[in-house]
């Protein structure tokens, strides 16, 4: 099954082609404010390089949040866009189901592992999501949501083996410094480049979607925002009033 994976929830702008369990094409850019300039030719690129086009592609996965409200929406119109004119079917896989799906790609985890993909929802907050490591599945412990970083810490404690992925883990790494938490190393952090979201994973988990059935309505399909886009626009308004 080939699929194409896009991911735009973030600063990372990205595109990939899978068959099976293997990479075709990929490409990604770490550049704020420029998916809507960068992310059709990024596919482009991709489809390309794994001699394909959406005509010959099964099926399209994209990321549909928490996130940037605006790299959400661009990411998502381009994959509607992309399903209505080829006819094929669409998918909309969780952001952080996607930064969890990618650490065990990665080979980061182990059995037994607790891995909570973190993204920054601004001040002191985090969206974030719990996993339980299972012999390479992952197994939902707790939902997607808005909550603080000291809160993110009290809902953890039990857990021996933490590992942290996602934008907001270099957030959370300076609270765990600022609070000089005793145990924090049971908490593992990965370099940069191993947290960023990854179009690879989105489309991985997309075709494991399509294989059992599932796919969702092209035209009723919205991003997953988590908090309320008003409060969000007015949080930032007010953060550059001050």
């Amino acid at each position: 099954m080939k699929i194409l994976g896009i991911e735009t929830a973030t600063m990372v702008c990205a595109a990939a082609v899978i068959e099976d369990d293997n990479v075709l094409a990929e490409r990604k850019l770490l550049l704020p404010q420029m998916h809507s300039e960068k992310l059709v030719d990024l596919i482009d690129d991709c489809l390309r390089t794994a001699q394909l086009d959406t005509n010959t592609i099964d099926g399209i996965a994209v990321s549909i949040g928490p996130g940037s409200f605006t790299g959400l929406r661009i990411g998502l119109s381009v994959a509607k866009g992309l399903s209505f004119t080829s006819g094929k079917p669409i998918i909309g896989v969780p952001t952080l189901h996607g930064l969890a799906h990618n650490a065990i790609q990665q080979k980061l985890c182990q059995s037994g592992d607790i891995v909570i993909p973190m993204i920054d929802a601004r001040r002191d907050e985090i969206y974030a999501a719990g996993y339980r490591v299972d012999n390479g599945n992952l197994d939902e412990i707790s939902a997607a949501s808005a909550i603080s970083l000291g809160a993110c810490i009290d809902s953890s404690r039990e857990h021996q083996r933490v590992l942290v992925v996602g934008d907001g883990a270099e957030k959370f790494m300076s609270y765990l410094e600022k609070v000089e938490l005793e145990d924090s190393s049971r908490y593992i952090i990965p370099p940069a480049e191993y947290r960023h979201c990854s179009a690879a994973a989105i489309a991985s988990l997309g075709a494991l979607s399509f294989l059992k059935g599932v796919r969702d309505d092209v035209e009723t399909l919205e991003p997953f925002y988590v908090k309320d886009f008003y409060t969000l626009v007015k949080t930032q308004h007010q953060e550059v009033k001050q």
